[in-house]
């Protein structure tokens, strides 16, 4: 019983969360579940209001620009207010964007839905520096992270064949307003967590004022990774958001065969993250990031080849696993941040990844029209000298 204790600490790093970080993983839990009812097909919903493939990438590069607006004032925010707070109000229009999309009778009546869920993102670098500040061994910061993030995407294992089946029994739009309220649930879940006053953690703690060389070499090397990170979402923000159509239209998977396939996707996500994170941990961060960017490579070439329903499954496994390089970035940004600028640092690579993916689905739509298998191509071609550079050249 003690080897199983310590396979489970080794595995998991359950000993770097804390009771506020739990319920962080339960309202993860609860509100990933709602969100996943809906958002794996939701490229499904879209293109039954009437989308064409263009309109659907510029539903899909809405959602993402709206988002790529926040970071930034959400990092500043995180560094000067109660997270707790911000957690709150920044998730509070989350929950009406799914009932907004129920209300939809064509593909422009989704886009104030879309507003909501990207505002949300402003609550992200506090959500994440929250994390970074509550686990005490910096050591195990991205076997935290990852696990945070997993908890959400665990709930995807169950929630699109889940919300796929529903849609069949009781109608997408009775999904959403589903959704809606598990995710007001999720919401109700911070008011129990701890306040955290960055100001006030500065004023315990003992906190040694970097110099400023120092500082700008630091803030150097943020930048060249929230780069390397923007141009690696870009490439694959091409075509990762026509997979479902792809699926439904070229290989002619039933809705609830497409939401089965992101219940793999989501496992491959939950699983594979935590041994990235455990192994940028152990190993180093750039190194696991290089091997995820070849996970994407190694999913989407046999996505192009294999008609078989039961082969791609396996093939939905892999590709979640190139789905988890976020909380990567994040434990080294907040490894290296001071602690006085920990959100907003953070927040840099969140946009740079955010700018990224609102650009892609744009120009994945027009490549789509044209035919699948150039957005597919072209999405995968800088992906395999992208991990190179990781494994080789960056540095953590």
């Amino acid at each position: 019983m003690a080897s199983f204790r310590r396979l489970l600490s080794s595995a998991f790093a359950f000993e770097a969360l804390t009771r506020d970080v739990l319920l962080i993983c339960l309202s993860n839990v609860i509100g990933a579940f709602g969100e996943g009812l809906y958002f794996w097909v939701f490229p499904l919903y879209v293109r039954t209001l009437q989308a064409d493939y263009v309109q659907l990438g510029l539903v899909l590069s809405a959602l993402m620009g709206f988002a790529a607006l926040v970071p930034l004032p959400g990092g500043f925010l995180a560094d000067r207010f109660d997270r707790k707070k911000i957690l709150i109000l920044s998730w509070t229009p989350w929950v009406f964007a799914p009932l907004i999309y129920s209300f939809a009778e064509n593909w422009t009546q989704l886009i104030p839905g879309t507003f909501l869920w990207g505002v949300s993102m402003i609550g992200l670098p506090a959500v994440t520096a929250y994390v970074i500040t509550s686990v005490k061994d910096k050591r195990m910061l991205a076997s935290a992270l990852s696990l945070v993030w997993s908890s959400y995407s665990f709930s995807y294992i169950f929630a699109p064949a889940t919300g796929g089946y529903l849609a069949n029994i009781i109608g997408m739009r009775w999904v959403l307003r589903l959704s809606t309220v598990l995710a007001a649930v999720a919401t109700g879940i911070f008011f129990f967590l701890h306040s955290q006053h960055p100001r006030k953690e500065e004023a315990r703690t003992s906190i040694e004022q970097l110099p400023a060389s120092e500082e700008r070499k630091l803030w150097r090397k943020i930048i060249v990774w929230s780069l390397f990170f923007m141009i690696a979402t870009l490439f694959i923000s091409i075509g990762r958001p026509f997979v479902q159509t792809f699926l439904a239209e070229s290989v002619r998977m039933t809705e609830f065969e497409v939401g089965l396939f992101g219940s793999v996707n989501a496992a491959g996500i939950t699983f594979i993250g935590i041994a990235m994170g455990r192994l940028g941990d152990r190993w180093k961060k750039s190194g696991a990031l290089g091997l995820i960017l070849m996970l994407y490579v190694a999913s989407m070439v046999p996505l192009l080849l294999i008609k078989d329903t039961t082969m791609l499954m396996f093939i939905a496994f892999v590709l979640g696993g190139s789905a988890v390089s976020g909380s990567l970035i994040s434990s080294f940004v907040g490894t290296v941040a001071p602690k006085a600028k920990r959100g907003f640092w953070i927040s840099v690579p969140q946009t740079f990844s955010l700018v990224a993916s609102f650009v892609a689905p744009y120009l994945g739509g027009y490549l789509y029209t044209l035919s699948p298998s150039y957005a597919f191509i072209v999405s995968i071609s800088g992906v395999p000298f992208l991990a190179i550079y990781a494994l080789a050249k960056l540095r953590d």
